[in-house]
């Protein structure tokens, strides 16, 4: 979508098509929600080719929607950006479960994509940057199961955390 001569598309998650089923980093509609992420510009030549692989990628039971983007500092003005949210009829939407549990399910499982654990520790290693910064930025689930999955990682021998 065009905002003036800026092309915005918003990627806040990444799904896998896992060997063994794991947990994605989901965004769930909350109208009171806050979600901290990257916005990335794309070029116009380049939309259609970006909106084809997000629509592939995002297959499993992700909707793309629309919502305004904030910058950290608001210096900037507001913009539109596109992102995907997880729909709870989606075939593969695990839902709530104990923070144990999916711990246990991130550690353990691995797709086409790379391995979940390696995932879900780059995204709190960013947010854990980004909260340096930014006091308000808050997300203890994500925090929690960084800690639950590297003891499961460390109980697997894993020495790569």
């Amino acid at each position: 979508f065009n905002i003036g001569d800026i092309i915005v598309i918003s990627i806040l998650i990444i799904s896998y098509d896992c060997f063994q089923p794991g947990r994605v980093a989901t965004l769930l509609d909350d109208k009171e929600g806050v979600v901290w992420g990257v916005a990335y510009e794309v070029e116009p030549a380049e939309i259609e080719n970006v909106l084809m692989y997000l629509d592939i990628r995002e297959k499993d039971g992700y909707k793309s929607t629309y919502t305004t983007l904030h910058t950290i500092d608001h210096s900037a003005p507001t913009i539109k950006v596109m992102l995907y949210i997880a729909t709870p009829s989606n075939n593969f939407y695990l839902g709530p479960a104990p923070l144990p549990d999916i711990a246990k399910q991130i550690a353990y499982s691995e797709g086409p994509s790379g391995k979940n654990s390696e995932y879900l520790l780059k995204l709190s290693a960013f947010m854990h940057e980004v909260r340096k910064q930014h006091e308000d930025c808050k997300d203890e689930h994500l925090f929690e199961l960084e800690v639950l999955v590297k003891n499961n990682l460390e109980g697997l021998g894993n020495t790569n955390i």
